[in-house]
């Protein structure tokens, strides 16, 4: 049997009873949990490419602060439970913390209303799971996981070196987070943006004129509507807050099922999440060349909403290619010749904007969309043509 992602992961199939891990054998460990997860007792020492290869999928890996974060979308069983996502975080290149994504309002319905069918559905692989777990750790305790308006209802359960944290939020998402008993005083710690942020450090100026800020971290929404969750985790990450990630923010932004969320209901919503962080949320100025200049010089990325037409993602694209094998000058004087893009309001959209070039007139953005969509670049007034809003999220 096997789990299908990307590639594949390693099943084996027993069933058996556990007391203590140091008790069991490992393969019948990874035969409760449905995938190759351990090599020995200790996960903590293993290399997150070793646990990659391990499970033999294809991985998205990006850094934040001192954290790299490798993240997959997976079709399969994990505990005897239909799994979503999962993501590896290593601190100085060892494992520190799984995150398993299981039922979520993003990716497990289909259509766009919340039903009775689905919510039971929901129910039924949390009771899976906690079935699973009790067979694997005994019986849990009532715990939460998270703080603030951050913080959730979960069940826990230790097991040696090991500690399960099951995260439930009823029509929103089911999580189990996998650390080690050390890091659970840590869980209950705010993760805040530090008060010596330094965000030039971050821009690079290039030969050519292009100013842009490195080190955002990336988050692949995936096929669902999760872009502002997705580009918001994205800022937080940058300011090194890790314990957040779309499927919180999706909950506090009341996005809808399957995706979409309103600008109102980030500036408002999320606003009273920023206070928590040592974040503010607000207006940019405007979508000027030179607010963007301001913003984008002191190393801050801009949330921008826009429509991404057919024609704009098209032109963003071929612009981009011919731009990295052109002649710069020739290539500006292509661009002036452009047509600009016309206004159509049509596939409300967010991403980055993280870049510009005076010379060119162009910016540069960023798409939560994984690595490929990391930097393209578009003329200034094709992006004015389609914008819609722009606000940023900063140090206070």
């Amino acid at each position: 049997m096997k789990l299908f992602v990307k590639s594949s992961f390693l099943v084996a199939i027993a069933m058996f009873c556990v007391n203590s891990f140091a008790e069991i054998n490992v393969r019948e460990m990874n035969t409760k949990f449905g995938i190759n997860l351990f090599q020995d007792a200790n996960l903590w020492d293993d290399s997150g490419s070793a646990l990659i290869q391990r499970l033999g999928a294809k991985f998205q890996s990006t850094k934040a602060g001192n954290k790299t974060i490798s993240a997959t979308y997976a079709k399969g069983k994990v505990l005897k439970a239909e799994i979503e996502q999962l993501s590896i975080t290593e601190i100085d290149g060892k494992v520190s913390q799984l995150d398993f994504v299981f039922f979520n309002k993003g990716d497990s319905v289909e259509g766009k209303k919340w039903t009775q069918k689905l919510q039971r559905e929901m129910l039924q692989q949390w009771e899976i799971l906690e079935t699973s777990l009790n067979d694997i750790a005994g019986k849990s305790t009532n715990g939460t996981w998270g703080f603030g308006r951050t913080k959730n209802k979960a069940k826990i359960w230790k097991l040696e070196n090991y500690m399960f944290c099951l995260e439930f939020k009823p029509k929103e998402f089911i999580i189990l987070h996998v650390i080690h008993p050390d890091t659970e005083k840590k869980t209950a710690t705010k993760q805040t943006a530090s008060d010596t942020f330094n965000g030039k450090q971050n821009v690079t100026k290039e030969p050519n004129g292009d100013i842009h800020i490195e080190n955002i971290p990336m988050v692949d929404q995936g096929p669902k509507g999760y872009c502002v969750p997705a580009t918001i985790e994205r800022c937080l990450k940058y300011y090194n807050i890790t314990d957040i990630d779309m499927h919180k923010i999706a909950s506090i932004c009341d996005t809808r099922v399957g995706g979409g969320t309103t600008f109102d209901s980030v500036m408002t919503d999320f606003k009273k999440v920023c206070n928590t962080f040592k974040l503010k949320i607000g207006n940019a100025g405007g979508f000027s060349m030179n607010s963007i200049v301001s913003k984008i010089d002191n190393g801050i990325p801009i949330c921008w909403m826009l429509f991404a037409t057919d024609d704009f993602l098209k032109r963003m694209v071929a612009n981009s290619d011919k731009r990295a094998n052109a002649d710069f000058t020739e290539y500006c004087k292509y661009l002036k010749a452009q047509d600009k893009i016309k206004k159509q309001m049509v596939n409300p959209h967010i991403c980055l904007i993280i870049g510009y070039n005076k010379k060119s007139k162009e910016i540069a953005i960023s798409n939560s969309w994984g690595e490929k969509y990391k930097i393209h670049w578009v003329r200034f007034d094709d992006a004015k043509a389609i914008a819609r809003n722009i606000f940023i999220i900063n140090p206070r």
